[in-house]
């Protein structure tokens, strides 16, 4: 698209984008493990003028984070394959693919894979940065201990709860 044509759409009654579209093939972006889960940034904070980040995560079964609650960010949950317990407020609920979660912050949640196969699920955080924190334990070696995983999630904002909370 020529500089003319982007601009004319400012004119044109739009707000010019804060960021330059993004386009992933299947497979694409930036791949990596997570406490056991394979998670695929598909779009990050950097990428997004901040506004959000996307990723998908692949979770073995019996997989999933302790219930946490997010200060800061709005997540939504879209499950593309095998089924997963939500527990998001007080309540739980299992769900399969099609099925989404919809979370505003402030809001304990948390998600474990009841499949017997890996699940995969595609999650928006808003505003992004969040891939920051996630991106910081994948470097952990050896992999963190629950306190300092609470250690970890402090500065952006993310507090996990303990076992049964």
């Amino acid at each position: 698209m020529s500089e003319a044509n982007t601009s004319g759409a400012a004119t044109a009654g739009f707000a010019a984008p804060s960021f330059h579209p993004i386009l992933t093939d299947a497979g694409s972006g930036h791949t990596f493990t997570m406490l056991g889960a394979t998670m695929r940034l598909i779009a990050t904070a950097a990428g997004t003028g901040g506004r959000f980040a996307v990723f998908e995560q692949v979770t073995p079964v019996g997989w999933g984070p302790p219930r946490h609650v997010h200060s800061r960010e709005d997540e939504i949950f879209y499950i593309l394959e095998g089924a997963y317990e939500l527990h998001v407020g007080d309540e739980r609920r299992t769900v399969s693919p099609g099925a989404s979660a919809v979370l505003p912050r402030g809001i304990p949640h948390g998600f474990r894979n009841v499949a017997s196969t890996p699940s995969r699920l595609l999650s928006v955080i808003a505003p992004g940065g969040l891939e920051e924190y996630f991106l910081a334990v994948a470097k952990c070696s050896p992999p963190p201990n629950p306190a300092q995983l609470i250690e970890l999630a402090r500065p952006f904002g993310l507090t996990l709860l303990p076992p049964g909370a």
